[in-house]
C-alpha cells in the first residue's frame, strides 16, 4: 500500500504520520537531531537498493545519476536556490573549506566570524589562512546570540568573507542572517553560512538572507547518512572563486567522464566546478527520498511543528525551576531546546549535580539527546510529538523533586 500523500495529510496528524516512517522515533524518544537525524524507512530502503546493486554489479553512473540531480532539485527547492548552484560535498566542513580555499587571498584581507559561537569546523579554517597575512575579526556574541548588528558593522571594503551559523550548535538560537547579509552585499563581500542545524528543520531562503554561499550535510535536519554534504554558492560568485582541487567531474567538457579533451581547460560554469571524483552514491540514494519526503510535508509545516514543540518543553522545564537558555528576542528561538550554563561543562557532562542527575535519568528511560559545551539539548523534528515533550518533563521532574 502507497504511502498516504503528505501534502493533504492535516497539521493534525502530520507528525504522527512521518512517526510511522521513522522506526527510530519509536524505539526512542529521539531529540537528538542537532548531533544527528534520522532515516526514514524510504530512505534506508534507497539505501539498501543501491547497494544492492553495487553487490549484483546491476549499477553504473548513468543508470544512478538521476538521483543526484534529484538532490540538487530538491535541495534548491529547500532553500529557494537554482540545482546548478548546488556541488555535493562530504560535509558542512568540506562545503567550507572549498569556498575558503577559492578565495584568492592577499595581505590585509580580513575575515569577520563569531568564533565563540561557531562550531569548531567554522572557526579553525579561519585561522589557518592567516598564513596569508590575513586577519580574523572574532566578533564576541551578545546576549548568548551571534551579534549581527556588531558582524555587519565590521565588514570593510577589504573583508573577503564574512560567515555565520544560520542557528549556533549552542545555545541554539537562530542568526539574524539578513543583516549580515545586506552588509555583506554592500562591500562586496562573500557571505558564507553554515546552514546544518536549520536545513531540513526551519524555512532558509538564501535570497531573501542575501547569502552567497551555504554548506550542509545530510547527517542532521536532512534526515539522511553521514558523509555526505551540499554546497549551495550564488550564480554570479562562481567564477569568481577558484577551487583549489581539480577533478574530471568540475571540468567544462562535453564528452565521457573518462576523456581528457583539452589541457587548456576551464572550470564548470555550474557549481559543479567544486565536485571532486564519485560522491557517495548510498549516501545520495538516500538523500534523494529524504529530500523528498521534506519538501512533500512541507518546510513551513515542518518548522511550525518543531518550534510548538520545543516551546513546550522550555516552559515545562522552567516550571521546574531548572535554567533554561533563551535568547533576547522570541525571534530567535529554534527547534533546539539548551539547558544549563554555556561553557559550565563539556562534552559528556554538566557542572550541575541536578542537571547530570536528569541526563543520566534521560539515558535510563532510553531518551536519546546530547551534552554540549555543559548544556543539555534537545532537538525537535517533524517526527517527534507531544508524548516526547511529556516524557523529557516528567522525567525531570521525578529527580528534582
Amino acid at each position: 500500500m502507497n504511502a498516504p500523500d503528505l501534502r493533504v495529510v492535516p497539521d493534525a496528524d502530520l507528525s504522527t504520520r512521518m512517526r510511522a516512517r521513522f522506526p527510530a522515533a519509536r524505539e526512542w524518544t529521539y531529540l537528538n537531531v542537532g548531533s544527528r537525524g534520522i532515516i526514514s524507512d524510504a530512505a534506508r530502503q534507497a539505501a539498501v537498493e543501491l547497494v544492492d546493486g553495487h553487490w549484483l554489479v546491476d549499477v553504473s553512473k548513468e543508470k544512478i545519476n538521476p538521483l543526484l540531480v534529484t538532490c540538487k532539485e530538491e535541495l534548491a527547492r529547500l532553500i529557494h536556490g537554482d540545482p546548478s548552484e548546488v556541488a555535493v560535498t562530504e560535509n558542512v566542513s568540506e562545503g567550507l573549506n572549498a569556498v575558503a580555499t577559492a578565495i584568492e587571498w592577499q595581505a590585509g584581507d580580513n575575515v569577520v566570524v563569531s568564533a565563540d559561537l561557531e562550531h569548531a569546523n567554522n572557526v579553525y579554517l579561519w585561522y589557518w589562512v592567516r598564513r596569508f597575512g590575513v586577519e580574523v575579526r572574532a566578533i564576541p556574541p551578545r546576549a548568548g546570540e551571534i551579534d549581527a548588528e556588531a558582524l555587519a558593522a565590521a565588514i570593510d571594503g577589504r573583508t573577503r568573507i564574512v560567515t555565520a551559523a544560520s542557528v549556533t550548535f549552542t545555545p541554539g538560537f537562530r542568526t539574524d542572517l539578513q543583516t549580515i547579509g545586506k552588509a555583506a552585499r554592500a562591500h562586496g563581500s562573500l557571505f558564507l553560512v553554515d546552514g546544518v542545524q536549520s536545513c531540513g528543520i526551519l524555512m532558509l531562503d538564501v535570497h531573501d538572507n542575501c547569502i552567497d554561499a551555504l554548506a550542509t550535510s545530510t547527517s542532521k535536519g536532512l534526515l539522511g547518512l553521514m558523509g555526505l554534504g551540499f554546497l549551495w554558492v550564488r550564480k554570479d560568485w562562481l567564477p569568481r572563486l577558484k577551487p583549489a582541487y581539480v577533478a574530471r567531474t568540475g571540468i567544462a567538457t562535453t564528452g565521457h567522464y573518462s576523456e581528457i579533451e583539452s589541457v587548456d581547460f576551464e572550470f564548470a560554469p555550474a557549481a559543479e566546478r567544486f565536485e571532486v571524483g564519485n560522491p557517495n552514491w548510498v549516501g545520495i540514494a538516500a538523500a534523494a527520498k529524504a529530500l523528498q519526503e521534506i519538501n512533500v510535508a512541507g518546510i513551513e509545516r515542518i518548522e511550525a511543528h518543531a518550534l510548538a514543540l520545543a516551546e513546550k518543553l522550555r516552559h515545562g522545564l522552567e516550571g521546574l525551576g531548572l535554567p533554561v537558555r533563551r535568547p533576547g528576542s522570541a525571534r530567535a528561538l529554534s527547534h533546539l531546546v539548551t539547558v544549563g550554563e554555556r561553557g559550565a561543562g563539556d562534552a559528556y557532562s554538566t557542572s550541575d549535580p541536578v542537571l547530570n542527575a536528569i541526563a543520566a535519568a534521560l539515558k535510563e528511560e532510553r531518551v536519546r539527546f546530547s551534552i554540549r559545551r555543559g548544556l543539555l539539548r534537545f532537538g525537535f523534528h517533524m517526527y517527534n510529538n507531544d508524548q516526547d515533550v511529556e516524557k523529557v518533563i516528567t522525567i525531570a521532574r521525578h529527580v528534582v523533586k
